[in-house]
């Protein structure tokens, strides 16, 4: 693209390189402040460094500032607020109402004041970015927080977690406690690692010939979310403690030991890993949720991995130059055109190249499928019970 001619001070120059040369002043310097929204003659006129410290000078009702950051500490306003106000709308006005909408609102999260959005984000170890468009949607800062745990990846002393629940499985510990424990006054650190005192009253359970003070000692013997199980118990005509043996076994079966966690129904386990949905495994092959299931659909009977296996043979159309096979945008971006690439050898890659080599039978589940079958047992049984003891009161 040809440069563009600038006409600056009522003289012509042929392109904004010609203009900075005259005035001595590196183009990209220019370029930069003129998109932070400075006006021509700042971005040329200003020494190197003047602005740095003065920032953008702006006139609000009649007065003129030095800069942004002096006119948000004379009217009381949030520095960061308005300047992230002002580069993104650049209108003074609707930056100062911003800024002062900003300043009004609850930065309360389970009772303790926060001074930003971005401090909120990094206490939990959630996404700023989501925090911001959350509230924006009129969302409270307290539900936004408690959907980016549920719903988006955490991050907690230097390590990412896919979700809240699996945040919560790696400290033993169930997420309602936490979240109890969040508004009872706790930080994170001190809601997931507090040790749990013992349950005031006692209701005993019996399991497997032993005797526990309650359900929810018992689901801590054995790493099971109690929470989990009361979920699955509006879905399913079994008792607490049927149910409860059903993740069990289910847990069993998987692979995991007691102090593994169970908060989820994995969809898959890959060599002691859980995926809780099927996103996740795809995000790390590079396969859209679309193209998994459109060849999922075909045979539903197979498991995610008989699919996955299927997707590992797949291949693209590919042109061998320089010896090897390459894409058809590959070889553009190198130069080639289209008929150049028309008259290369054909050739084949691999359609998923993340796939290749990947073991998907060692210690691969499909912990949905297995969940489903011991269920579909444990109905059987249920119901087998159920007509032997008719059988006998007749």
């Amino acid at each position: 693209m040809p440069p563009k001619p600038v006409s600056y001070k009522g003289k012509e120059y042929s392109s904004r390189k010609e203009l900075c040369q005259e005035y001595g002043i590196d183009e990209k310097r220019v370029t930069g402040r003129l998109c932070s929204g400075w006006t021509l003659e700042e971005a040329v006129e200003t020494a190197c460094g003047e602005k740095i410290t003065n920032g953008i000078p702006v006139e609000y009702e009649g007065v003129r500032y030095p800069s942004l950051k002096s006119m948000a500490e004379k009217l009381g306003l949030s520095a960061s607020a308005l300047q992230h106000a002002y580069y993104r709308t650049k209108d003074i006005g609707q930056s100062v109402e911003y800024s002062r909408e900003y300043a009004s609102r609850d930065m309360t999260v389970w009772g303790k004041e926060y001074q930003s959005l971005s401090q909120v984000a990094l206490v939990f170890g959630i996404s700023h970015y989501y925090l911001i468009n959350q509230v924006r949607e009129g969302v409270k800062l307290q539900e936004a927080v408690k959907k980016a745990l549920e719903t988006e990846p955490v991050r907690f002393q230097g390590k990412l977690y896919e979700n809240f629940v699996d945040l919560c499985a790696a400290y033993r510990i169930q997420p309602a406690n936490v979240y109890f424990r969040l508004e009872y006054g706790m930080d994170l650190k001190e809601a997931l690692t507090r040790p749990i005192k013992g349950m005031g009253s006692k209701n005993e359970t019996v399991y497997r010939g032993k005797t526990y003070e309650s359900q929810i000692d018992l689901c801590r013997a054995y790493g099971i979310s109690v929470l989990c199980v009361r979920e699955l118990l509006r879905s399913q005509p079994l008792t607490f403690l049927e149910e409860f043996d059903v993740l069990n076994r289910l847990k069993e079966q998987l692979g995991m030991g007691k102090e593994e966690m169970l908060n989820y129904i994995p969809h898959c386990r890959i060599r002691g890993k859980n995926y809780k949905t099927m996103a996740g495994l795809l995000r790390e092959f590079g396969i859209t949720a679309s193209a998994f299931y459109t060849r999922k659909c075909r045979n539903e009977d197979k498991d995610v991995f008989a699919v996955l296996k299927e997707m590992q043979k797949e291949t693209r159309r590919a042109y061998v130059a320089d010896g090897k096979p390459m894409l058809p945008e590959e070889l553009q971006k190198m130069g080639y055109t289209k008929y150049r690439i028309s008259q290369l050898p054909r050739g084949e890659l691999p359609k998923y190249p993340k796939l290749q080599g990947f073991d998907l039978d060692t210690g691969c589940m499909d912990g949905e499928k297995l969940y489903y079958e011991i269920l579909n047992g444990k109905l059987q049984e249920v119901s087998q019970t159920e007509e032997e003891m008719g059988m006998r009161m007749e």
